[in-house]
């Protein structure tokens, strides 16, 4: 009984039609298994890009953290450079005022040196 339908299908099968267009079909076959590699490979870079695209976001995200960190560190140079330069002010205007000061208990001094002398 399990031979009767393998028989019945093996004579209504036209084999040699199926012979004579065995290239044609191991053509067809051929350029499937190409589409699929094709496809399989096309899904791959996919992935593949996918996986660099949020490798770059991440470094991105990095670099900007990277740089808002260096923005503060300069921010503070900058501050720090400006209380610098305001306390050499304040300095150089002392050094003036001493200056003036000695300039005038010296002649101060000279005058009474020679109201001394004579």
């Amino acid at each position: 009984m399990a031979w009767s339908w393998l028989t019945v299908a093996a004579k209504s099968i036209p084999w040699g039609t199926i012979v004579r267009r065995a290239p044609d079909i191991i053509d067809a076959a051929s350029s499937l298994l190409a589409g699929r590699e094709a496809k399989r490979t096309a899904e791959n870079a996919a992935a593949q890009t996918e996986t660099q695209l949020s490798e770059f976001r991440s470094r991105l995200d990095e670099l900007e953290i990277h740089d808002q960190e260096t923005a503060k560190v300069v921010n503070q140079i900058a501050q720090q450079t400006q209380d610098i330069s305001i306390g050499m002010e304040v300095l150089a205007a002392k050094v003036r005022l001493l200056t003036v000061l000695f300039g005038a208990t010296l002649i101060i001094a000279l005058l009474a040196i020679g109201v001394a002398i004579r």
